[in-house]
């Protein structure tokens, strides 16, 4: 039998971390991670001294995550890059711009990093991909919505698809805030 793949991605900054702990220990699932992948040393990583930023291949990525399916429970992939490996499902956290640049600028990100991010999520970047990669795609706004809270709605979409039909892509849009932030 089958082990479903459940995917959390979203642009840094937007909760999947936290999400998918939760989420995990709620399911009893396997959690696959970057930094898990990188300490079974299944995966590698360069750095791009510019953007201050680790850089994966996306293709050794989706062959670690693949290497580390488990069978018998459920699995919950996250990364910005989990919506490129075949999932059954797979989550899009999104965050308002404005939330989004206050929660990288905490992390004491360099501008151009933030820049780079913020941007992503105002052009549907991951969402986009994720269509192109998979079938059950889901987004959801974490902008005023914690961890818990987020966990327990991917729980009750999972439960009842009829309740995930308004968590389809399209109803999130920023671009009213690219003319504001383009021209900063």
């Amino acid at each position: 039998m089958k082990t479903p793949v459940i995917a959390i991605s979203g642009t840094p900054g937007t909760g999947k971390t936290a999400v998918a702990r939760l989420l995990a220990r709620r399911l009893g699932a396997n959690l696959i991670t970057v930094p898990y992948l990188m300490r079974k040393k299944q995966l590698r990583y360069g750095y791009d001294r510019k953007r201050r930023t680790k850089v994966i291949d996306e293709r050794e990525f989706a062959r670690a995550v693949k290497r580390n399916i488990g069978t018998g429970r459920t699995n919950i992939v996250e990364s910005h890059l989990s919506h490129l490996v075949k999932a059954d499902f797979v989550f899009v956290l999104r965050t308002n711009p404005d939330a989004l640049e206050k929660r990288l600028k905490r992390r004491n990100w360099p501008a151009a990093k933030i820049r780079e991010n913020v941007e992503a999520e105002m052009l549907d970047e991951i969402t986009i991909e994720a269509l192109e990669n998979n079938k059950n795609v889901y987004e959801i706004d974490t902008s005023k919505l914690g961890a818990p809270a987020t966990a327990r709605l991917i729980g009750q979409i999972l439960n009842n698809f009829h309740h995930g039909k308004k968590y389809r892509p399209g109803d999130i849009d920023w671009t009213g805030h690219a003319k504001r932030y383009l021209t900063r």
